[in-house]
């Protein structure tokens, strides 16, 4: 294996990008104008009229969808990666994967049961 065929690998190429980014990055944060905040670009603004700062409501459920998303994304690339091993070699992998399937089941049961 060449130093060419080092300097020319899609890892190495990845790296060099993300590097480049990243310095193109700071360049520009650095030469760019700071904001000046003052008080009327801060206040709240509705049709030309003055209206009091609310807090907004922020709802749980989003992160409860969130943390299930991200339980199912984990399972199903398990899933993907395990594609063409035998089941036997990889019991975990078969374990994931029935109850992968089950949740699905249930969870499409609940939506069904709501409507």
């Amino acid at each position: 294996m060449g130093i060419e065929n080092i300097l020319w690998s899609p890892v190495t190429l990845f790296i060099a990008s993300v590097i480049a980014a990243a310095i193109i990055y700071g360049i520009g944060g650095a030469v760019s104008p700071k904001p000046k905040p003052n008080l009327e670009k801060l206040s709240p603004y509705a049709c030309g009229e003055d209206l009091p700062p609310e807090k907004a409501r922020l709802s749980i459920n989003l992160y409860n969808y969130a943390a299930l998303f991200l339980i199912f994304d984990v399972v199903a690339m398990a899933i993907i990666l395990s594609m063409g091993l035998p089941a036997l070699i990889q019991p975990l992998i078969l374990t994931l994967s029935i109850s992968y399937i089950a949740v699905i089941f249930i969870a499409l049961l609940v939506l069904a049961r709501r409507k």
